[in-house]
This record gives C-alpha cells, sequence and structure tokens, in this order.
C-alpha cells in the first residue's frame, strides 16, 4: 500500500470519525434540550392545570356537573399558554382500568401519535369529595419532532459536504506531502539503475524531508565519487598494464632479436661482442623495471620508521651521490639545506632527493644548474628541487606521478627511464605524510617541492 494512501485513508477516517462523533453529540444534545425544555413546559402546565381544577371545584363535594366541566376547562384554557394544545376531563366511568388503578393526585404522561401529530398526553388523577377525577392534557409535540428531524437532514448534509471537502483537501494535501517522497523514491531507482549522478530537488518546507533529500544527494554525489574514482582507477590499471607490456616488450624484443642472431648467424667475434653487450644492456633494463615495480608496491603496502634527521647532514650525503650525475650531464648545482632537525627515513629521504634531483638534471640542459634548497616555518620544513629545463606543459602536471607516464617519450628513453622514478617519489612523499608539489611552465623550468614535519615537534 502506497504511503500517500495510507495516509489518506488514516486521515479521512479521523476526520469522518471526528465530524460524524462530534456532530452528532452536538444534535443530539440540542435536540434533547429542546425535548426535556418542552417537557418541563408541559409537566408545568398540567401542575397548573390540576391546581386550577382543584381550586374551581373546591366549593362543593358533590358531583360535577358537565356545565361546570366545561366553565372550569374554559378557564382554566384561558390561562394556559401555547405549551398545551388541548384539556378535557372524566370520570372513572369514562376512562379505561388502566388509569382507574392510579394512586390519588398522581399524574403520568406518555407520547401517542394522532394521525400525522405527536401529542404528550399527560393525565392526572384528582380526588374531589368522594368521587375521581382524570385530567387530560395535550401537549402537541410535532414541530419540536420535525424540527429535530431537521436538524438531523441538515446535519446529514453538512457531513456529506464536509466528507467531500475534507477527502478533496486531504487527497490534494497527501499527494502534496508524500510528492518528495516519491521524487526520492524516483532518484533511488535512478541510482539503482546506475544513474549515479541523479539528483533530487529539495523544495519541500518539510524539515525531516529536506533532510532526506539532501542526504540522498550527498549518497548520490558519493556514489558517483567512488565510482568515478573506480573507473579512474580501472583506467590507470589498464594504462598500467599496457605500459608495463610496452616497457617489457620492447627489451624483450632486443633481447630475442640479439639472440636470434646469435643462434643463427656466423658472426665475428665484435658482431658476437655487438650482440651480447646489447642483451646484457636490455637484461639489465628489465632488471631495474622489475627492481622499481617490487619497490613501489612495498612502499605502496608497507610503513616505515621514522626518525630524527640533521637535514643539513642529509644535504651532505646527497651532495656526494649527485657528484656523479653532475659531471654526466654537464650540469651545476647547489644544496642550501638549513641546519634544522626533521622527522624522516634517512635511507627514502635520500632516495626522494636523488630521484628529483635526476629528473631536474635530465630535463636541463648542460651547462646550466639546478638548486635545491630549504625554507623552514614553526612547524615544518619546505625542500625544493628546481631546475631551469625545458618544463612542462600545465595539462600534463597532474599525470606526472602515473607511472609509466612520460611526457617526452623520445628522450626519456634516451637516459633509460621507464616512467618510474616520479611513481616512487609520490609513495615515498605519501610515506612522509606529506605529497609532491609541481610548479612549471614550458620551457621556464620546473620546481618541485614537500614539506617534512620538524623532528620532535609531536613530542613538545
Amino acid at each position: 500500500m502506497k504511503l500517500s494512501f495510507k495516509f489518506f485513508c488514516i486521515a479521512y477516517i479521523v476526520v469522518l470519525l471526528s465530524t460524524g462523533i462530534g456532530g452528532a453529540y452536538i444534535i443530539q444534545n440540542i435536540n434533547d434540550t429542546l425535548w426535556n425544555t418542552q417537557v418541563e413546559r408541559v409537566n408545568a402546565a398540567v401542575s397548573y392545570a390540576a391546581d386550577s381544577f382543584m381550586a374551581f371545584t373546591d366549593v362543593s363535594y358533590n358531583e360535577i356537573s358537565g356545565s361546570q366541566k366545561n366553565d372550569a376547562i374554559r378557564q382554566i384554557k384561558n390561562t394556559m399558554d401555547n405549551s398545551v394544545s388541548d384539556i378535557e376531563i372524566y370520570t372513572s366511568d369514562e376512562v379505561n382500568s388502566q388509569y382507574t388503578e392510579m394512586e390519588d393526585n398522581e399524574c403520568i404522561a406518555t407520547f401517542v401519535k394522532k394521525e400525522t401529530r405527536l401529542l404528550m398526553e399527560s393525565v392526572c388523577k384528582l380526588n374531589i369529595g368522594s368521587n375521581d377525577y382524570y385530567l387530560f392534557v395535550y401537549s402537541d409535540f410535532t414541530d419540536i419532532q420535525n424540527q429535530r428531524d431537521m436538524f438531523w437532514s441538515r446535519y446529514g448534509i453538512v457531513v456529506i459536504c464536509v466528507s467531500a471537502i475534507s477527502g478533496l483537501l486531504l487527497f490534494v494535501l497527501t499527494n502534496r506531502i508524500t510528492k518528495p517522497l516519491n521524487e526520492l523514491t524516483k532518484v533511488a531507482d535512478e541510482i539503482a539503475l546506475g544513474n549515479y549522478g541523479k539528483r533530487v530537488e529539495a523544495k519541500s518546507s518539510d524539515y525531516e524531508i529536506a533532510i532526506l533529500s539532501e542526504s540522498v544527494n550527498s549518497m548520490s554525489s558519493a556514489i558517483e565519487q567512488k565510482i568515478k574514482e573506480i573507473q579512474e582507477e580501472l583506467e590507470k590499471r589498464n594504462i598500467f598494464v599496457a605500459d608495463f607490456t610496452h616497457e617489457m616488450k620492447t627489451p624483450m624484443t632486443a633481447i630475442m632479436g640479439y639472440a636470434q642472431m646469435l643462434r643463427s648467424y656466423d658472426l665475428d667475434k665484435m658482431e658476437k661482442d655487438q650482440a651480447a653487450e646489447a642483451i646484457y644492456n636490455e637484461a639489465k633494463r628489465l632488471e631495474k623495471l622489475s627492481l622499481q615495480l617490487l619497490q613501489l608496491y612495498v612502499y605502496q603496502n608497507e610503513d616505515v620508521e621514522m626518525e630524527r634527521l640533521n637535514l643539513f647532514d642529509v644535504g651532505k650525503q646527497l651532495n656526494t651521490t649527485l657528484k656523479y650525475l653532475s659531471e654526466k650531464y654537464e650540469i651545476n648545482y647547489t644544496i642550501d639545506f638549513e641546519k634544522v632537525t626533521v622527522s624522516a627515513n634517512s635511507v627514502l629521504l635520500l632516495s626522494l632527493l636523488y630521484n628529483l634531483s635526476d629528473n631536474a638534471f635530465k630535463a636541463s640542459d648542460p651547462q646550466t644548474s639546478i638548486k635545491i634548497y630549504s625554507k623552514t616555518t614553526p612547524t615544518a620544513v619546505q625542500i625544493y628541487v628546481e631546475d631551469k629545463g625545458r618544463g612542462i606543459a600545465k595539462e600534463n602536471i597532474k599525470f606526472l606521478t602515473e607511472p609509466f607516464y612520460r611526457e617526452d617519450k623520445s628522450r626519456s628513453r634516451k637516459f633509460g627511464g621507464a616512467g618510474l622514478g616520479l611513481s616512487l617519489c609520490k609513495e615515498i612523499a605519501t610515506l612522509h605524510g606529506t605529497e609532491l608539489s609541481f610548479e612549471s611552465e614550458k620551457g621556464n623550468g620546473t620546481t618541485v617541492s614537500f614539506t617534512l614535519k620538524k623532528g620532535g615537534e609531536e613530542d613538545e
């Protein structure tokens, strides 16, 4: 059963019951009041008529003649109001036996139907001398009965009108109240079908429905974002597999080609040495690739222990390892690290700085220079590796840390790179609770930076 229909039925039943029972109670009270008021008036008139008859006939204890009865009746009627329609007086011989059994001065009242009229018949037994007389007083209740019927008929019309109007209003109201819920249901169905970006417009003024709409929209956004992340991750994995396959294929093709040459042709010593050297170089390339992949896996799945390191001493160690690169690429460099203690892993930090410096050397032209320096803040140390090389297009910066990505593939292959260096740097930075930041412009060099916590800062 739909919630709107259930709400409509419950509300409609409540309205009908409250209107019906409340209205019936009010109408019944009004009718009872009118009826009882008229009964009290008639009873008062009957008592007055009995007293008046006793007063008119107190002059004698003899039997009252017909003319005396008529005179008494006429005089009593003249003093009565419109609550009394007729008065009659009978002797014991003229009434039924049920009345003769009444006690003296007792009065009884019954309602009788005469044609289309409803009369209240009040009978009083009056003892005068040795004779009993019966005073019959009639009061017409037809108008009151008609008025009661009119009230009930009008009440019925009111109930029908109220039922129709309230039913229409409740139908509109329930649809209006449940419309946002129906919209939420549709959105939920759309999300279930895969339309994760579907949103519901929270136009309802009801707090609960507005909050629910916001929650559904937040859920839809979260699902959409998560699906997008999954799709991006899947795409990255596909690219990773394709690039990895390509990286493996190139040296393997060379190795197989030179091996086939050694196997199928009669080569002289120089040709054999050249083929063997090529096979060895390609095998070393595969070995380097496998080691880098292993490192990448380790960095992504293991935690490392941090140490308190003097950054100035780290700069000295780095200087030793960069001398070879400086001579190899004919590029100068400077290291300007402050004497500050940082929280880091010494082996990984040196590896990170070496890889970033290596990339800076490879991106620079001979006879230029690169700078490696630090800046200290109250809580952290910012480290920079800056070159004046060829730079990176802004649209490509976001891809730099993706495995196997190389902006200039021909230049990277020339230096023997597989595009895993910055991926390793990213994972090392993540292990240190930081991330790499790139500032670059095509043709104007690149600056890579990351932040390290000051050593012992958390213990102070």
